[in-house]
């Protein structure tokens, strides 16, 4: 249901951008592009003002609802993308720091991963 929600909610998006560029502005808006003083024609009597205000306002109202319902169903998910985030930032850390050799000597210095050889004395 919550795939549903998503893929309706990026349709509305979308819709919503392509209805707001279509609306008129001072030189006539999308209505003129489809022959001289034609937005009384393509859009009814009343223009496109009418039609395309409405239909603003029915798409941001749809984008509000789908928005705030992702939001309340993203709140009651079991597990945040945040989670763990510090997690491996912190095993990284715990896997560089070296063991510190003892002050004798006896030992070469440790590499991560691999065991501590004994010097072998003589040469």
């Amino acid at each position: 249901m919550e795939t549903l929600l998503w893929i309706v909610h990026v349709i509305v998006a979308i819709a919503l951008v392509a209805v707001v560029l279509m609306q008129p502005g001072q030189s006539g808006g999308m209505g003129t592009a489809f022959g001289g003083g034609g937005s009384q024609t393509l859009f009814g009597s009343q223009g496109s003002t009418g039609f395309l205000g409405k239909l603003t306002a029915a798409l941001g109202t749809l984008f509000f609802l789908t928005s705030l319902t992702l939001a309340v169903l993203g709140k009651h998910a079991d597990q945040s993308l945040m989670d763990g985030a510090g997690q491996p930032q912190q095993q990284q850390q715990q896997q560089q720091q070296a063991p510190v050799p003892p002050a004798g000597g006896s030992q070469t210095p440790a590499i991560p991963g691999t065991a501590p050889q004994q010097r072998q004395g003589g040469n």
